[in-house]
C-alpha cells in the first residue's frame, strides 16, 4: 500500500473535481449540440473523464495518508 502526503492527496482531489466539472460541462454540450458526430465526441469525452476520475480515486482509496 502506497503512502501519500497531504499535498499529494489534495492534488488528487483537485484533479478529481476538475474531471467532474469537465463532465458536467460536456454534458451541457451534449444537450445543446445537434450534430451527431459532435454529440458522440462529447459523450466519449465524458466517459474518458469518468474513467480518469475513477483511476484517480483508486489512488486515494488504496493508500495511507502521511
Amino acid at each position: 500500500m502506497a503512502q501519500l502526503t497531504q499535498k499529494e492527496l489534495m492534488l488528487l482531489q483537485d484533479n478529481i473535481r476538475m474531471c467532474q466539472e469537465t463532465e458536467q460541462f460536456l454534458q451541457g454540450c451534449v444537450n445543446m449540440v445537434t450534430d451527431p458526430q459532435l454529440k458522440n465526441l462529447c459523450q466519449q469525452m465524458i466517459q474518458d473523464h469518468k474513467q480518469d476520475a475513477q483511476t484517480l480515486f483508486g489512488h486515494i482509496s488504496n493508500t495511507n495518508i502521511q
